[in-house]
């Protein structure tokens, strides 16, 4: 089901009946019957869009230069965009239309909040239960850890000071949790959007 990790945003391809992702090649003809759903004959949408894609090649190219703070400051927003793809998805597949989803996402605009109350709201378990339930137990904590030295560099704090630098380690780290993000998408998709349950 994984597309190969290969140095770019991974391509998958999405049935347009149930939105099962898959990184099998295969997939992409619309002759191959779906997995989950048995759909064929509907031309196969790829995940992800162009726009993340051209940001992960950047963030790549930054991080290839050694620009550790550019690459963490690029990576966080990349992996809250991929969050709220998935939290868009999750709120079609429950039935909101455009505009439910639109101004739901709009007025809960806080990662936190987006983790802590809109995403249990519709799996019916917290992010990080339903990562270690998928294993990616420890990606939630990483991905914390991380948003919050990136959120120190930017902001001063009265409380512990500013952070002066984002070092190289915070930058592999950031683009091993951005390849693992792909992966996560993909099964949270997979389980909370494409298995048909949630829009009945």
């Amino acid at each position: 089901m994984f597309a190969p990790v290969n140095g770019t945003a991974p391509e998958y391809f999405e049935c347009p009946a149930c939105g099962f992702l898959s990184g099998d090649p295969a997939f992409a003809s619309p002759k191959t019957p779906c997995p989950l759903c048995g759909a064929t004959g509907a031309e196969r949408r790829t995940w992800p869009a162009d726009r993340i894609r051209r940001l992960d090649a950047r963030i790549r190219h930054y991080q290839a230069d050694g620009e550790s703070e550019v690459v963490v400051i690029l990576a966080m927003t990349l992996l809250e965009t991929i969050l709220e793809d998935l939290l868009d998805r999750m709120l079609a597949a429950h039935g909101a239309d455009l505009k439910v989803r639109r101004m739901v996402m709009d007025t809960q605009r806080a990662i936190g909040i987006r983790l802590g109350k809109l995403f249990p709201a519709l799996a019916g378990e917290e992010f990080e239960d339903a990562a270690s339930e998928l294993g990616y137990a420890d990606f939630p904590k990483r991905w914390r850890r991380l948003r919050e030295a990136r959120n120190a560099f930017i902001h001063d704090s009265p409380f512990t000071g500013p952070q002066e630098h984002l070092d190289q380690r915070a930058a592999d780290e950031a683009m091993m949790l951005l390849d693992q993000a792909y992966r996560l998408f993909v099964l949270m998709n997979n389980r909370f959007v494409a298995d048909g349950l949630h829009g009945e």
